[in-house]
C-alpha cells in the first residue's frame, strides 16, 4: 500500500482528543477509530512499521496499555 493511501493516525486526525478520553467512545472520535483500527490491523507488519515510522505516536499515546 502506498503511503498516499494511508489513513491519518487518530492523534493527527483528532489532536484535540487526548488518549483515553471519552471523546474516543462517542461522536467523531469513535467513528474514526471504528475505521482506523481494522485498517491498521489489516496492514502487513512491514507496512505497519513504515506507517508508525512516518507517523510516530506522541509520548502520551505510547504509554497506553
Amino acid at each position: 500500500m502506498a503511503s498516499g493511501d494511508w489513513m491519518k493516525p487518530p492523534w493527527l486526525e483528532y489532536p484535540e482528543i487526548p488518549p483515553g478520553s471519552v471523546g474516543w467512545r462517542m461522536n467523531g472520535g469513535e467513528d474514526y477509530l471504528d475505521k482506523w483500527w481494522p485498517w491498521i490491523k489489516a496492514l502487513a507488519q512491514d507496512e505497519r512499521v513504515a506507517y508508525l515510522t512516518a507517523y510516530p505516536p506522541p509520548e502520551k499515546w505510547r504509554l497506553l496499555p
